[in-house]
């Protein structure tokens, strides 16, 4: 509303793997906006989501999966670089993550505000990395639908797919992820197989 003058209600679970830009262009689009109307603004409208995300959902249940506490804790007991890529604003991310304590964790991270698409992002997550020692043949992306999967396969990383009630395993495997599992708890165990 503060940005394009309408309010629209939107099925997020319609647009897996889409960032925050691309879910409002494709939103906007199917509501007769025209893209020269829609990409001015969109800078704008990054900015004023956490603000609309803050007073409308902070009240909503954030779940975190099975095993997430666990594998977090794991690898920051090994002392392993944790960064996050995602296509959401920044303080949105963020407001999440610290509202189920796990915020700490994350060194490093790109946004929503980084990129129109998620391989942007990712790039710029991995750019960071790299400045801070990262080993590309040692690192692995952990997503949870099938368009993340294809983009870090591009990007040539090894992939680890969650499975969810969105992404069924052979949509992930068929997008190449290098491993598919069913919960958070499965991946300190695999994570060296990986690797070999």
């Amino acid at each position: 509303m503060n940005i394009y003058g309408v309010i629209i209600d939107v099925e997020l679970s319609r647009y897996p793997g889409l960032t925050a830009k691309q879910i409002a262009r494709s939103v906007l689009l199917d509501n007769g906006f025209k893209e020269d109307d829609i990409i001015p603004r969109l800078n704008r409208y990054m900015e004023d989501l956490p603000y609309s995300y803050y007073n409308v959902a902070w009240s909503d249940r954030v779940v975190v999966r099975e095993g997430a506490q666990e594998l977090l804790d794991e690898m920051s007991k090994e002392k392993i670089l944790i960064g996050i890529a995602t296509g959401e604003p920044e303080r949105v991310a963020k407001m999440r993550l610290d509202k189920v304590k796990m915020g700490h964790y994350f060194s490093f991270g790109a946004y929503g505000e980084d990129g129109m698409l998620f391989n942007d992002i990712l790039s710029k997550s991995i750019r960071i990395a790299r400045e801070n020692d990262f080993q590309e043949d040692e690192g692995i992306v952990i997503v949870s639908n099938p368009v993340s999967v294809s983009i870090s396969k591009i990007l040539g990383m090894k992939t680890v797919a969650l499975e969810t009630g969105d992404a069924r395993g052979k949509d992930l495997i068929a997008a190449g992820a290098d491993l598919v599992v069913k919960s958070f708890r499965e991946i300190p165990k695999i994570i060296n197989k990986i690797n070999d």
